[in-house]
Parts: structure tokens; C-alpha cells; sequence
């Protein structure tokens, strides 16, 4: 590629992939930029490393030659860690976007959410009312949600979301109620279903177990549906799929990862059956039978 045809920003990006953990000179920048196929003039690329030094993205140090005058040698800076990191969540938010167009698509006998509302059981064609707990809104989240209204035909279906996310569309059946894990505003063993979109901070889990032990009916059922990420231990060497899991929710989820022995105790502590299945990419714990002490929350 031309030196024309290269955007500033793209050889900066260029170079905080290519040096990404080691230190480097400027002239080996120079070589490694056109072994990729891109061709820079020398004095244009030490603008560039000046520039990304003003822009904090570079530290650099004056390095002691044997023979000749001193070399800087220059390194990636913490923002410029940072932006790196950014770089890559982009590309792994274009492959997740990609992905769930995928699984959006796929036929009924294989796809996700049909999958997911079989698991949830075929007593979702009585007279039901469900509580669909999310912290966000997104198109798979909508998927789900008319999945299960196809299926609840006379039941009603109750969206418990943050005043922040705002929704415009309406569906049959579909009733949308500001709130959050720990707060539903609904009335006492109200719910034959209470599904929950991922799971709160780890400090307020056993809060919002309890507020859900509240709402839901004495022979409800409450399903947590979260990515495997979440509850995973990964091991060495990861697969690609893996290993872009694990980055993304070390960049984004920093310390929310929940124990999952820790996490299913306390669901036992709640339900005398708790059942754990995996779809996909997707782990889902299934909860019945509360004990008295979930029902008694409601009198707390």
C-alpha cells in the first residue's frame, strides 16, 4: 500500500498492533510496516511516532549504542494500551454482530431461542404471566421475547427494564414495566415465570434472589439465562472462540464473573430443584420449588 493511500490513523493503529508488548526503534517500525505491504516514507513515520508521543499513546527512552550516537526506543503507554484494547473490541463487536445475525437466522429445529422456550416447557401454552428481567435491550433479547409470546397466546408477558433503555414497538401481550434486578414492581407470587437476562453485581445477588422469591407464585419457576463466559474457568490453550470470550468479558465485565459453585449454592439455598443446561454459548440454570425462606422475602 501506497504511503498516499495510508490514513494517519490507520498507520497508528498499525503500529499499536504490530508493537503491541515489546519495545521497538523507529527504523524497525519502519521495516515491519513494509514487510504488511505498507510503504511510508521514513521522515512521514517519525512524524507519526511524534505524533502518538504528544498524544500519550507512545513513552520512549534514550538508549545507550556501542557504536554510533544514543537510539530512542519507544513502547506502548497505557493509553496507548487502552486504545489498543479498543481496536480490538471493535473487531470482536463486528464479529458478535455478524454471529448473532447467524443465529437469528437459524431454522427452528436448530435455532437458540426455540430451543430455549422448549426448555422452558410446554406449560407456557396455558394462561401464563412471565417477567422478563434484562439490564439492556437488544435484538436477540426481542427474539426471545417473541419466541415466547408466540407461545403464551393468553398469558401476558411483563419486560422489566431500566428507565434509561426507551422501546417503542409494541406487541400483543407484551407490557413494559420500569425496574431493575432488584426491583420489580409487581405484586406478591404474581409470576408463573420470571426469566432473567444475565445476573446482577455480585454483591447484590442474593438481593434480587430474594426480590424475585417475592414475585414469583409458590409453584413458579424462575430460569437465568447469561452467557457461559460468565460462570466459565477457562483453560490453556484457549480456541479462538474462546480466547475472544475471554478478552471481551475481561474488558468489559471486570470482576463481575460469578463463582458458579458459589452461585448455584445460593440458588439451592432458594429452590430445592436447581438444573443447569448449556446452548451454545449460553448456560441457563432452571429453578423450581422454592423453599419457605425464599417465600418468606416476601414478608421482609
Amino acid at each position: 500500500m501506497e504511503a498516499s493511500a495510508v490514513r494517519a490513523q490507520d498507520l497508528k493503529e498499525n503500529i499499536l498492533k504490530m508493537f503491541r508488548g515489546k519495545e521497538f526503534y523507529g527504523y524497525e517500525s519502519h521495516k515491519k510496516l513494509a514487510s504488511e505491504g505498507v510503504t511510508v516514507e521514513i521522515s512521514r513515520l517519525y512524524r507519526i511516532l511524534n505524533e502518538m508521543l504528544r498524544e500519550h499513546l507512545l513513552q520512549s527512552r534514550w538508549q545507550k549504542s556501542q557504536f554510533g550516537p544514543e537510539k530512542r526506543v519507544y513502547r506502548l503507554s497505557g493509553k496507548g494500551r487502552e486504545e489498543l484494547n479498543r481496536i480490538f473490541l471493535d473487531a470482536i463487536e463486528t464479529i458478535d454482530a455478524f454471529y448473532g445475525e447467524y443465529l437469528l437466522g437459524l431454522p427452528s429445529k436448530i435455532n437458540v431461542f426455540e430451543n430455549v422456550c422448549r426448555l422452558l416447557g410446554e406449560e407456557l401454552m396455558d394462561q401464563r404471566i412471565i417477567v422478563y428481567i434484562v439490564p439492556e435491550y437488544s435484538a436477540m433479547h426481542e427474539r426471545m421475547i417473541c419466541c415466547l409470546i408466540s407461545k403464551v397466546r393468553r398469558g401476558k408477558i411483563y419486560l422489566v427494564k431500566p428507565r434509561s433503555v426507551k422501546l417503542y414497538r409494541h406487541l400483543d401481550n407484551l407490557f413494559f414495566l420500569d425496574g431493575s434486578y432488584v426491583k420489580v414492581p409487581l405484586k406478591d407470587g404474581y409470576a408463573d415465570l420470571i426469566v432473567v437476562a444475565n445476573i446482577p453485581e455480585n454483591d447484590l445477588v442474593e438481593t434480587a434472589l430474594r426480590e424475585w422469591g417475592r414475585v414469583l407464585k409458590e409453584n413458579g419457576r424462575l430460569v437465568i439465562l447469561m452467557p457461559t463466559v460468565f460462570v466459565r474457568e477457562y483453560e490453556d490453550p484457549l480456541t479462538i472462540s474462546d480466547f475472544i470470550e475471554k478478552h471481551e468479558y475481561e474488558a468489559l465485565e471486570l470482576g463481575k464473573r460469578a463463582n458458579k459453585k458459589a452461585f448455584r449454592a445460593l440458588l439451592e439455598n432458594f429452590f430445592r430443584k436447581v438444573e443447569e443446561t448449556k446452548i451454545v454459548n449460553m448456560t441457563i440454570f432452571s429453578a423450581s420449588e422454592p423453599h419457605f425462606s425464599s417465600n418468606s422475602a416476601r414478608a421482609r
